[in-house]
C-alpha cells in the first residue's frame, strides 16, 4: 500500500476503513457526521455566550483550520479572525514540551478572545498561547477545542468549548496531521500500528 492510500482492512469482525501515512496504519475513528455535530454543538454555545460582544477568533494554525473554517460559518454572530502559528509537536507522534509561537496580535485588547484549537493534549501548546494573549490584554479569553485528551492533560488547561473527549490516542484527520500529512482527510483517525 502506498502512503496515502484508502483500503478496506479486516478489524474486529467487520470492515473498518483504513489510511496508511508515513508507514503508520490509521484507521476510522470518528466520522464527518460526528464531526459536523460537535461543530454546530460548540457554534450554538458560543453564538449564545457572545450575542452583542466584539468577538475574535483566533486559529491556531495548522491544524485548527478546518474546525476553524466550519465553526465560523456555523456561528449565529459576526467575528474577527486572526492567526497564530504554534507548533510542538515537529515530526513526532507526542508533544516535545517545546511551544514555538509566531504571531502579532494587537487587534486584541479590550476585546472578547476565543482561541480556536484542534486538539487539547498535553495542555503545553494552550497554556503557552493563553499566556502568549493575555499580553495583548483582551477583555476575556476562552478556548474552544474540536478535540480534547482528558487523561493527558488532567483538566490543566482550561477549555471552555470542547466537542468530542478522546482517550489518549495520536489521531491525523480534519487538520489534524503525522509529520504534515493527513489534514484534508474529512474523517478522523486514529493510529494502529
Amino acid at each position: 500500500m502506498k502512503p496515502g492510500e484508502l483500503s478496506a482492512q479486516h478489524s474486529s469482525g467487520r470492515n473498518q476503513p483504513t489510511l496508511v501515512i508515513h508507514d503508520r496504519t490509521f484507521e476510522l475513528f470518528i466520522e464527518r457526521t460526528r464531526i459536523a455535530q460537535a461543530v454546530e454543538t460548540i457554534a450554538s454555545a458560543i453564538t449564545h455566550d457572545y450575542e452583542g460582544r466584539d468577538t475574535v477568533l483566533v486559529v491556531v494554525l495548522k491544524g485548527a483550520m478546518p474546525f476553524a473554517a466550519d465553526l465560523m460559518r456555523a456561528l449565529g454572530l459576526p467575528v474577527r479572525l486572526e492567526f497564530i502559528h504554534a507548533s510542538s509537536y515537529g515530526a513526532a507522534m507526542q508533544s516535545s514540551g517545546r511551544v514555538v509561537l509566531d504571531s502579532k496580535l494587537d487587534s486584541l485588547h479590550n476585546r472578547d478572545v476565543i482561541i480556536v484549537e484542534d486538539i487539547a493534549d498535553s495542555g503545553t501548546t494552550i497554556a503557552a498561547i493563553i499566556e502568549h494573549m493575555e499580553r495583548y490584554l483582551p477583555r476575556s479569553l476562552a478556548v474552544a477545542t474540536l478535540l480534547s485528551k482528558p487523561a493527558v492533560h488532567g483538566g490543566r488547561i482550561p477549555l471552555q468549548y470542547v466537542g468530542i473527549e478522546i482517550e489518549p490516542v495520536f489521531v491525523v484527520g480534519y487538520g489534524l496531521d503525522y509529520n504534515e500529512l493527513g489534514r484534508n482527510l474529512p474523517d478522523i483517525y486514529r493510529l494502529v500500528t
